[in-house]
């Protein structure tokens, strides 16, 4: 009878967790939760746009998508924008349902370690919570314009060497060109984000054409590596308002600007590097230009002997970046277009 009794109260324990809501509720074995997506995002439109964004990741993978239609198709699927609208917490991950869609698919299940920062804690598998870190000895690199077919895996070949990661914002035009060389960014455990399709001003063509210029990179990106970039950096830093709110990702600027594209000196940008950088920032550079890449190097082993980590945007950022919000460094963020 003991034995009886203690698992009734052991059940009753679970139940009573599993009532509660959270983490719990997300990792027992056979257990669904229904959930709103108010509670999923404490009411944050920004962290549900951030859900949309990792949908669409999950719609064009259970999809088996690769033709670009599929890809660009994948902004059409109307998902979900109010709070009181459902999902359910399973073992698996967040399941959703869909409307009639292009791809035919009644349903979706976005794994827990996509949904990281997007979705409040509480919700999510311990392993896949956020935790409090510190930056002040964080500093994230990241290259533009790339990739380049000779200077860019000349770079890749020093991350590796000294055992660093670094953010890749890359043009779509020379992605699906050497779409082979994104797909090393990745495999080296870095990280990809957009730079537009060729580089123009966002400023200054309009709404419209910056959703096309963004959702052609993007398309071309998921291609070569079968993943949609996170991130979007616009040209010369220039987005307006509408312009973030129409492309629904988050914005990654920058607080170290090296200017190696003027100077194109391999001992100037080392030197612009060092003067600015502390920990927390975003350091902007080019891995189109030789200077730069030869720079690299000096600038790793300068930065790591004053005891900074090296990491990408997302560790940076503790990923918590959420769509139509622009970061300049760790703790700095407004409204994009602000």
């Amino acid at each position: 009878m003991r034995h009886i009794k203690w698992g009734l109260v052991v059940g009753l324990v679970i139940l009573t967790l599993v009532s509660l809501g959270g983490g719990v509720t997300a990792i027992a074995k056979g257990t669904d939760k229904t959930v709103t997506f108010g509670q999923l995002t404490a009411k944050n439109p920004k962290r549900l746009a951030a859900i949309r964004q990792a949908a669409r990741q999950q719609i064009l993978k259970q999809a088996k998508a690769k033709k670009g239609n599929q890809i660009t198709a994948v902004y059409q699927v109307k998902l979900p924008t109010h709070m009181t609208k459902k999902a359910t917490l399973t073992p698996d991950g967040l399941q959703m349902n869909l409307l009639a869609n292009h791809f035919k698919l009644k349903k979706i299940t976005i794994p827990y370690s996509q949904l990281k920062g997007k979705v409040v804690n509480r919700y999510l598998p311990k392993a896949n919570r956020t935790k409090s870190v510190k930056t002040t000895k964080m500093v994230a690199l990241t290259f533009d314009d790339g990739p380049d077919p000779k200077l860019t895996p000349r770079l890749l070949k020093t991350l590796k060497k000294y055992h660093v990661h670094a953010t890749f914002f890359e043009v779509g035009q020379s992605v699906a060109r050497y779409p082979k060389i994104s797909r090393a960014v990745l495999a080296g455990g870095n990280e990809l984000g957009n730079h537009s399709w060729n580089h123009p001003n966002f400023n200054s063509i309009g709404t419209a054409k910056t959703v096309s210029q963004v959702t052609r990179t993007n398309r071309a990106i998921y291609q070569a590596t079968g993943t949609l970039p996170q991130y979007v950096r616009p040209p010369y830093g220039n987005i307006t308002a509408a312009e973030g709110r129409a492309i629904e990702q988050p914005v990654v600027r920058w607080s170290v600007d090296s200017r190696d594209w003027a100077y194109l000196n391999t001992r100037k940008d080392i030197n612009e590097v060092m003067k600015d950088t502390h920990g927390g920032d975003i350091v902007l550079m080019h891995d189109i230009h030789a200077q730069s890449v030869a720079a690299a190097p000096t600038i790793i082993k300068r930065l790591k002997a004053k005891g900074y980590k090296l990491v990408t945007v997302s560790e940076l950022l503790n990923y918590h970046a959420l769509p139509g919000l622009q970061y300049f460094g760790a703790h700095d963020y407004r409204t994009t277009g602000k």
